[in-house]
């Protein structure tokens, strides 16, 4: 694969409960109908409007063209709705690697295991589609939640990049990051 294919194709993965699809701009309308609310972490400290939303939407769609992240819906199959947004990006096939992350859940849907599906839909595709080496997460220090995500998917801590991004909230101290190994990941 290389980054040309992998950014035009057209990228559907499922399970009996989700659908994974493209991010689209014909999307705005239904993420919206889930947006605007603080507990959806950094995006919901950042996207408190339509303005912010057409920002984060034009972003999203921007880096695409870029061939730098690629973002993902993630739809309820049972009645077609969003559930929210995860990204595949700091793609290196040259290396065998990627990053998942950027993934925010609507509240609804937070603590019912959506997270863990698209991730394990995600790492299964990585290792058995892209045949990559090794796929990471990078956390923001504070963000307790998602680390204990992708500590139960198997991830293993590697270290801190200190004073690595601004978030929302000022100053982080520091991104955790994370990674899986091809040889780690156990299939279900």
């Amino acid at each position: 694969m290389n980054l040309d294919k992998f950014f035009v194709s057209e990228l559907i993965l499922e399970n009996p409960s989700i659908l994974l699809r493209p991010l689209t701009s014909d999307d705005i309308d239904i993420i919206e109908t889930i947006s605007y609310n603080k507990a959806l972490g950094e995006f919901g400290a950042r996207v408190n409007n339509r303005q912010d939303l057409e920002g984060y939407f034009d972003f999203c769609l921007n880096s695409k063209k870029e061939k730098e992240i690629y973002p993902l819906i993630i739809i309820n199959k049972e009645n077609q709705q969003p559930i929210g947004l995860t990204m595949l990006g700091s793609i290196s096939f040259p290396n065998k690697r990627l990053e998942i992350g950027w993934t925010w859940i609507s509240e609804k849907f937070q603590g019912t295991g959506v997270n863990n599906m698209c991730k394990k839909l995600l790492l299964n595709y990585c290792f058995d589609t892209l045949n990559l080496r090794r796929v990471e997460f990078k956390i923001d220090i504070k963000n307790i939640r998602s680390q204990k995500a992708v500590e139960k998917l198997g991830a293993v801590k590697e270290g801190l990049l200190r004073h690595f991004n601004m978030q929302s909230y000022g100053e982080s101290d520091g991104t955790y990051v994370y990674s899986i190994l091809k040889e780690e990941w156990k299939k279900e």
